[in-house]
This record gives structure tokens, sequence and C-alpha cells, in this order.
């Protein structure tokens, strides 16, 4: 799978987020977790753009993501969740460590490429950067 076609997938997840809003509540994003496979999130995602690594190990019940994330070494993760929003899985993870402090990725799972793509916002430059992460 190239990048061009990669980028396709991201200018969805722009419309997307556009359409449904980046920012909306974990509570009103969709069914019971239950009614909704989130086992597709588990496994190793790597970011298209360097060496970043997202590791997804479990999804308990109550959408709480077990999470490691690396760049290249372990980065606190303070905060996992994962949710339905419309028809996209969502994956949301605060980071929370040195030259880390609050910066997040709010991600979205395309089956069709599978693949994460959203937004990775770098709290200490107050700045948002659009992101893929394909499984390893």
């Amino acid at each position: 799978m190239g990048y061009r076609s990669l980028s396709v997938t991201l200018t969805i997840v722009c419309a997307t987020v556009c359409l449904y809003g980046e920012k909306s509540s974990w509570a009103d994003s969709g069914p019971p977790l239950q009614d909704v496979n989130y086992g597709v999130l588990v496994g190793t995602w790597v970011r298209t753009d360097g060496g970043y690594v997202i590791r997804v190990g479990e999804i308990k019940p109550d959408g709480q993501v077990v999470a490691e994330y690396f760049n290249p070494r372990p980065i606190y993760v303070d905060e996992a969740i994962a949710a339905k929003q419309k028809e996209h899985l969502k994956l949301f993870i605060k980071l929370q460590d040195r030259g880390y402090p609050g910066s997040t990725y709010t991600l979205y799972y395309f089956a069709e490429k599978d693949a994460l793509a959203g937004f990775y916002y770098q709290a200490s430059m107050d700045k948002t950067f659009e992101v893929i992460f394909l499984r390893k």
C-alpha cells in the first residue's frame, strides 16, 4: 500500500472529523462496547513518517485500552480509550512524559486499509499534525 493511497484515507479522516467533530464526548460516541469488534485495534502500529510505535494490547469492557507508545524509547501513556464514532472506531491516547506533557493522538480505524489515521496534538508546541499508522 503506497503513501499516496494513504493520503486519500487521511483526506477521508479529515472529512470525517469535520462532520462528526474531533472533540465529541466519549459517552455519546456510539453503541455499547459489547456491540462493536474493537479487537481489530489490538496490535502494533507504526507511524508512516517515522519510528513512532503504538502497541495496543487489550481493550477492556469499559473502553479503557492497555496501550504503549515508543519514540523509540517508551513514553508514558496516561490515558487510552476506544470508542465508536458514527461508522469509525476511534482510538484516543494521551501521553504524559518529558517532552510530551498532555500530547494526544485521536485516531480512526479504516478497515479497507487496515490503518489508523487522524491527528497528533503536540501540546508543548500547541500544534496538530495529520498522521497515519500502519499495522506492523
